[in-house]
Parts: C-alpha cells; structure tokens; sequence
C-alpha cells in the first residue's frame, strides 16, 4: 500500500480537513501544467479512503469517506464527479487539486505524506549565499520556508553544514564552532555579532547580559555573584539583597546570617533546647510531649509499679501500703510487714507465720518480740534500740562516721553524717542493721535456746519416773531401738538422778 511509504520515514498519508491544509497542499504541489514533482506525474494518494462494505452518500461533505484517523468531518473538499461505487475505495489529489476515487489497488503517481513534529527551524539568515535543505524523509530543496527537526543545510559559497536541533528548534553547526562569518546566521551568536578586518568574527552582548564562556551565548548578568550573602540573595530593582533561611537573622553587616535562640521566647511548656536554624520541646521526667508540644502527664499506676497501693502524682507516683505494712526501705515500690509494738501479733499464712525484720518469732504464743540489737555491741560508743531496729549515737565531740556505727573525733572524719530517720515515720530506720548485728542476734538465739533445752531436760529428768522392768522403747524421731533399765543404787550418788544406758 501506498501508505506504508510515508510510514516507513516515521509520516503518514497526507490529511486535508481544512483550508489551511489545502494552502499547504498548494505549497507541494505545482501549479497546474507546470512540471510535476515525479515525470509525468499527475495524481497522488492522500489519507482517505471507504471502507469495504460501505457506499459513497451525498449527506456529508466527504461523502461517507474517512480520514485515516478516522475523522468523518472536515472543512475542505474537492470532488470531481464521484463513481458511486462501492468500498474499498481510496482518493487521489491532481496537480489541479481534485479529488477522485479509485480502486486501491490502481497505480498513482506518488502518495503526498506528512510528518508532525513538536517545532521546526526557520530558514538560515544568510547574506549573499544560497541554502539547500535535506529533510529527514530525503526530500532536497532550496524553496522550503520550514525545516523539520534533523534537517541538514548546505550554506553556499562558504560550505558549511548545520542541523536542525530537535530540541532547541534552532540550527546548531556541524564540525565548525562559533562564531563564524557574521553574515550567514549571525555568526552564531545570540546577540551581536563583529566581524572586525583583523582578528576574525567575534560574538557580544547586550547592556545587561555577559558573554558565556562558550563564546557566543549571553546570560543575565547576577548582581547577587559578588553579593557576598551566605544563605539567599534577591534583586530588587537592579541591587542585591540578602536574606536568610528560617531560624536565622541577618547580622549586624547584612550579609551573614546568624542563628535565632527561639528558646527566649519560651514556646515551649517545660524545657527547650535551643538548635541550629530551630528549636525542640522536651517534658521532664514522668510527663509525656504532645503534637502541640505540651507536656502531659504521665499515670504510671496504669502500669501497676506499685506491691499494693498507688496514688498518681504530678510527673511521678506514690507507693502505699495496707495496714500493718510498711514500704520497703531499699525498694519503695515493694510492702513489707511492720510493726511498731513489743510484740507483736504474727502474721499467720496456713501453718507457717512470719515477723518483721529485727523481730523473733514464738511459735506457741504466735508473737513477734524485738531483738535487741544493741546487746551485740554494734555500736561504737552509744546505742539506742528501737522497733525493729537500732541506732548508734556518739558522745559529745564525736561524730557518726557513714557506715552508722563507728564514731570519730569531730574534724578527723568525713564531715557527711548519716541522715537520722524522718520523724513522724512510724517504723524504725531498718538502715541501721548491718551483718555483725544479725551474725550476733543469730548467736544469741542459739545460745538462749540451748539454755532452755538444758533446763527442761533438767525438770524433766527430776520428776521422771522409771519403771522397774526392761521396756522397749522406740524413738519416733531417731528410729532406733533404745532399751531402759533400773540402775541399783551403788552404782549413782542419788537415785533421783538415773542415767540413760545404751
């Protein structure tokens, strides 16, 4: 087909909808009787066509025919007195510009082809010399007035080649750089070209702009290049002013910019850090920052912290305990049992009972009684005993060293005195309790027990009574066979005192 020649140099068929197609249709196409573009070419195939199945009608000024875009419509037509067959049908346009229907498949002269392209370059301005152009779709002519993207010209008598730019639209020389002879595109300059007697063309600028370092392109001239501003520069009526980026203030010469402390203002709630060009809100501890950079509290009971109560506070918490316990001196988060008395009543949980620390327990009456601690001699000079607890005090002239036991000459020791307890506590200042009191307590238990054991045996032993006959008897905690029997009186200084035999 005919169409596949225009397609195959990237066009197609030629469309004529309106009378501006045809004025360019006259451009191609010679005048009628003068020589045709091909010899003895008379008519050539444009983009329209009937298709198969379809029949020509008078209803429409193309007569049911379609352009190869599928247009039905248009403004222009130029019939000559139509076939009236039937499709495939196809047109072709004569030297005279009429419009015929033929067969596809008939010989023509030639297809008249289109190409679009976003821009086009202007014939070269040239002085004295001629210009032949070669288009992308090898047509070679010197009488086109718009030259597609790709065009070659050959500029004569000079000899040099340039092209058409596919992106500038303007023509750009082909191994020649500018500038070159003023008269043929002005040199290639932008602005002004020179073509002085001696030294060869040169390129210049008009009052504002400067010469590029290509030589023949002009840029505005920047009064902010020697400005000296170290953030932005502007220009306001020909001068140079500079300003700076947020978080900043010009300083005292107007051209440096130095940062803003936005922290003076105070935008934020609780504490603010001060940052080059900005700023950041921070909330102390147990409160929390917000999007609008407020501090909100924190509730930490909802994270249940606390052993047994919890009362929220302002950017913290409070530990309490039920009745009976008291907080735990190394951890104020714990409950531990206390007691303020001597005894106490134990606390009992199933067969097992507990006291307080620095209590001891008895077990038949279920009473916690005060160990005193100062029996030990932890103390270094004096100590006073307290519920649970102890404290060591030093004479006139001494002081309370920090391990809360030893006194100093006052001056020679560490002038840091161990904090006495809070008064109006209620419990006993458990600190003072170190290893050597519970070491010393432990041993005076043990001893006390002994002396206990050794009396009841005693009692026990002197109101006895031992049966005159061999028994058997079978110790239930240490499972073995132990035999009793009368010890005549020769053998021992008192009867009242038998002896156990083994």
């Amino acid at each position: 087909m005919a169409r596949n020649v225009c397609k195959n140099s990237e066009g197609d068929a030629m469309t004529i909808t309106s009378t501006v197609a045809k004025e360019a249709l006259s451009m191609l196409l010679p005048p009628s009787g003068a020589q045709t573009l091909t010899a003895g070419g008379q008519n050539f195939w444009i983009g329209l066509q009937l298709h198969q199945r379809s029949c020509p009608g008078n209803d429409s000024l193309l007569r049911g025919y379609r352009w190869l875009d599928g247009d039905l419509n248009g403004d222009y037509a130029n019939w000559t007195a139509g076939s009236g067959k039937c499709g495939p049908r196809c047109v072709t346009v004569s030297i005279g510009r009429d419009w015929t229907d033929r067969a596809c498949n008939e010989k023509a002269d030639g297809v008249l082809c289109e190409y679009r392209y976003a821009g086009s370059c202007s014939v070269l301005r040239l002085d004295n010399g001629t210009a032949t152009y070669t288009t992308p779709f090898g047509v070679n002519s010197s009488q086109l007035s718009e030259l597609p993207p790709g065009t070659v010209a050959l500029a004569e008598p000079w000899g040099l080649r340039f092209q058409c730019s596919n992106d500038t639209w303007a023509w750009k020389p082909l191994g020649h750089p500018a500038p070159w002879l003023c008269q043929l595109e002005n040199g290639g300059c932008q602005h002004t070209c020179e073509d002085p007697p001696a030294g060869g063309p040169r390129c210049g600028c008009r009052p504002g702009y400067q010469l590029s370092p290509d030589g023949h392109t002009c840029q505005l001239i920047d009064p902010c290049q020697g400005a000296g501003c170290k953030h932005r520069c502007i220009v306001q009526d020909g001068s140079p002013y500079c300003l700076c980026r947020d978080g900043y203030r010009l300083d005292a010469e107007g051209k440096g910019c130095v940062d803003v402390d936005e922290c003076l203002e105070q935008p934020c709630e609780q504490e603010c850090i001060n940052r080059p060009g900005n700023f950041s809100c921070h909330c102390r501890a147990g409160y929390q920052l917000t999007r609008d950079n407020k501090c909100e509290d924190i509730n930490e009971c909802l994270d249940e912290l606390c052993d047994q109560r919890c009362a929220n506070t302002a950017g913290s918490f409070v530990c309490k305990c039920h009745g009976g316990y008291d907080l735990d001196p190394n951890d104020p988060t714990k409950c531990v049992f206390y007691c303020n008395t001597d005894p106490c009543d134990a606390k009992c949980i199933g067969h097992g009972c507990d006291c307080p620390v620095g209590y001891i327990l008895d077990e038949d009456q279920g009473q916690c009684y005060d160990i005193d601690e100062c029996q030990s001699g932890e103390c270094d000079q004096e100590c006073v005993n307290t519920h649970g607890s102890f404290k060591c005090n030093c004479k006139e002239g001494f002081e309370l060293q920090e391990d809360g036991t030893t006194c100093e000459s006052e001056g020679s020791g560490s002038e840091e005195l161990v904090p006495e307890p809070t008064p109006g506590t209620g419990h006993p200042a458990r600190a003072g309790l170190s290893l050597g009191v519970v070491l010393g307590s432990i041993f005076a238990v043990a001893v006390l027990t002994l002396v206990f054991a050794g009396l009841a045996h005693h009692l026990l032993a002197k109101r006895g009574r031992w049966n005159t006959s061999e028994t058997a008897y079978k110790s239930a905690n240490l499972e073995q066979d132990v035999n009793l029997s009368q010890v005549s009186p020769g053998q021992c200084q008192s009867a009242e005192k038998p002896h156990v035999l083994t």
